[in-house]
């Protein structure tokens, strides 16, 4: 792709206005270290100030702790950017097995206490985009949840909504698209972890699907500061992934990136041109945590999308090395989340 990518962009069939990117909120809100509640306000109005129209947030991230910063950001700025949520799995259920019943993992009444709950947290009242924060390819034919959604809707209290898809699991959505049901689709995807392109991404760009790319640092492993021996804290969900042979095996791939760039450029700026440079991504998030990675990362909105020549040696990497053993964020069993969870 050599043409730029606009920085305004909209979202699904009601257009929510945004930016190409946006941040993301798990670490302001808690469980990736010690995290100031100074430090992520400033980050957020610095974001809203270097022009960041999208924010995406989460009930678990700290237990309802992000919606409650990005509101008070808000109140104190007197407006507010289009800001997306989550309704998280019953029993936290990250990678529901095939057949396994929605009414278990998304009946009515969780539906419509998650959407009450951050309307509250948020201080608002109406949720831009609501979205289930897992999915299971046999829910393609149910329609409780959509009708819940409908209902939302009809009542003011949400915009849109939309899926964001298990972390091995792109193409579980594929069904729900092609059945017209969801129009915004949030998924992994970044130079460690291609496997949406492959047949996620043909279909949402052949029904206008918006596609939202999260974890595009690979749970920060792109921003290039990991090194050989690093422990993460204790109260970091990234100590009990990132270690050992997976550790080595991220470092190693990151390196092979990092060869390919001038060393002096922020490689945090690549990963996240890297997915901006596919059409069918819409938009990243990017999580922050303080001034300076807010700078960097919204600096590409003033950035074209990586050269060609570029993208073809990390899809060459992708496919004769970086596609097998993928692991770049929490897991099927959602290491760091579930144990968030008890009091959202």
């Amino acid at each position: 792709m050599s043409q730029s990518k606009s920085t305004r962009i909209s979202l699904g069939q009601e257009k929510l206005s945004g930016s190409c990117v946006g941040i993301g909120t798990w670490a302001i809100g808690g469980g990736w270290g010690s995290q100031s509640d100074e430090d992520s306000l400033k980050a957020i109005h610095a974001a809203l100030d270097l022009g960041c129209q999208l924010i995406d947030t989460a009930p678990l991230y700290g237990n309802g702790h992000a919606e409650r910063l990005i509101a008070r950001v808000f109140k104190e700025r007197g407006s507010r950017v289009t800001t997306c949520t989550k309704v998280y799995p019953l029993d936290y259920q990250w990678a529901p097995a095939p057949g396994t019943p929605l009414q278990d993992i998304y009946p009515p009444e969780h539906i419509l206490a998650q959407a009450e709950g951050s309307l509250q947290r948020l201080g608002i009242d109406c949720l831009d985009c609501l979205l289930f924060q897992t999915w299971c390819p046999s829910w393609s034919e149910e329609r409780s949840w959509s009708e819940t959604m409908l209902h939302l809707r009809q009542q003011g209290k949400i915009r849109t909504f939309g899926i964001s898809v298990s972390d091995h699991r792109p193409e579980e959505v594929i069904g729900i698209i092609e059945a017209g049901l969801v129009d915004i689709v949030e998924v992994p995807y970044s130079i460690l972890d291609q496997r949406a392109a492959a047949r996620l991404f043909p279909v949402a760009q052949q029904h206008h699907v918006s596609i939202i790319a999260r974890t595009p640092l690979a749970s920060g492993s792109l921003a290039g500061d990991w090194y050989n021996g690093m422990k993460f804290p204790r109260d970091d969900w990234r100590r009990r992934v990132f270690r050992n042979d997976l550790l080595q095996q991220t470092l190693q791939r990151v390196a092979k990136i990092r060869s390919l760039v001038d060393p002096s450029f922020p490689l945090a700026q690549i990963a996240l041109r890297f997915c901006l440079s596919h059409p069918a991504v819409t938009a990243v998030i990017p999580g922050v945590r303080n001034v300076d990675q807010v700078h960097c990362n919204l600096a590409v909105l003033e950035q074209d999308p990586l050269p060609h020549t570029l993208l073809e040696q990390i899809d060459s990497l992708w496919h004769e090395e970086f596609h097998e053993n993928v692991r770049t964020s929490v897991g099927e069993e959602g290491e760091g989340e579930k144990r968030l969870a008890s009091h959202v």
